[in-house]
């Protein structure tokens, strides 16, 4: 009579949690904020490459363990005084977001990401001109665009021979009335392996 007690709790403890533990889908709040994978704009060619939360691609935090927001991207951190996330992606990339949103419905560290920015000094609420005056590229005009930039960083393969082999890396800006409402840099990493 023991074991079927115990298989009963077991099945209803499988059967039962996971309906009230259900992880909030992020998808639309984090790429509403992004505009990750949904613009079709060309480019401007930078040249040489920048990175999110300091001078080197280690500031970006690729690797850290957060919330499932989307396929590989983690929501590491929100700043709830200034309405900032953070999150990261890896997996044969290296690739940080910070961007404006309204609170998500999950619970992550709190931090404070007000002083966040690229190591060439691009942060959230910059104007336009003055992301141009840094990475250049065409006018854009609007009340809402995204501008991208791309570059190629070097890296060497893991694999032996060793050989030397470029990184693509892409900046998606965001910019609402103006300034830049979410910084995404991606770097891809597959050319290592």
């Amino acid at each position: 009579m023991r074991p079927v007690l115990t298989c009963a709790l077991l099945v209803a403890a499988f059967v039962v949690a996971p309906a009230g533990a259900a992880t909030p889908d992020l998808t639309h709040w984090f790429f509403n904020a992004t505009a990750l994978y949904r613009t079709n704009a060309t480019a401007t060619q930078t040249n040489k490459p920048d990175y999110l939360g300091g001078s080197t691609q280690s500031a970006m935090h690729c690797g850290a363990a957060g919330k499932n927001i989307a396929g590989v991207w983690e929501l590491l951190k929100y700043d709830r005084r200034h309405n900032v996330g953070l999150a990261v992606a890896s997996t044969d990339q290296c690739s940080a977001a910070i961007f404006k949103a309204p609170p998500p419905n999950v619970s992550v560290p709190d931090a404070d990401l007000s002083g966040y920015r690229t190591g060439r000094g691009v942060r959230l609420g910059m104007s336009y001109s003055g992301v141009r005056a840094i990475y250049g590229g065409p006018p854009q005009h609007g009340k809402h665009f995204v501008a991208t930039y791309a570059t190629d960083l070097t890296g060497t393969t893991i694999s032996l021979p060793h050989r030397t082999v470029k990184l693509p890396q892409t900046i998606t800006l965001v910019f609402d009335d103006g300034r830049v409402s979410s910084i995404a840099v991606e770097i891809e990493e597959g050319g290592l392996f």
